[in-house]
C-alpha cells in the first residue's frame, strides 16, 4: 500500500467522485467504486430517494485513517470522513461525520473499493 498521505487523498478522490455519481445516478461509476453488497443498498436507497436530481455540494472534506487490516482475502481500511456538505442549493451547510470501509481484495486487482458506509454522531 502506499503511503498514509497518499492513500488518504485517494480516499477523498473516491468520496467525491462516488458522491457524484450518487447525485447523476451513475451507475456503471457506483459499481466502479462499490462491492456488490454496497450496490444492492445503494439501489434501495436510491428507490425511496426517487430518480429526481440530487445534489451533494462537498464544501469541506477530512479524512482520517482509523485503522488497516490484513485479513486472509483482502486488505480492508477503516476511514473517518468529516466535513460540511449542502444537500440542495436553498439548505444550510451541515457537517458530517461518517465511518468508510475500504475493501482491497487480494486475488482481484480492482483496487480500493467502498464496502460499508456508517453515520457516525
Amino acid at each position: 500500500m502506499k503511503g498514509v498521505p497518499e492513500f488518504l487523498q485517494v480516499a477523498r478522490q473516491s468520496f467525491l467522485e462516488l458522491q457524484a455519481a450518487w447525485d447523476r445516478a451513475d451507475w456503471p461509476t457506483l459499481q466502479q467504486l462499490a462491492t456488490e453488497p454496497l450496490l444492492a443498498d445503494l439501489r434501495e436507497q436510491y428507490e425511496m430517494r426517487g430518480p429526481g436530481p440530487n445534489h451533494t455540494e462537498v464544501l469541506e472534506l477530512h479524512a482520517e485513517l482509523l485503522a488497516l487490516e490484513e485479513l486472509r482475502d483482502a486488505f480492508v481500511a477503516s476511514v473517518e470522513f468529516r466535513g460540511l456538505i449542502r444537500e440542495s442549493d436553498s439548505a444550510a451547510a451541515a457537517p458530517f461525520r461518517e465511518l468508510w470501509l475500504l475493501a482491497n481484495v487480494k486475488a482481484a486487482d480492482r483496487g480500493w473499493k467502498l464496502a460499508r458506509v456508517q453515520a457516525l454522531a
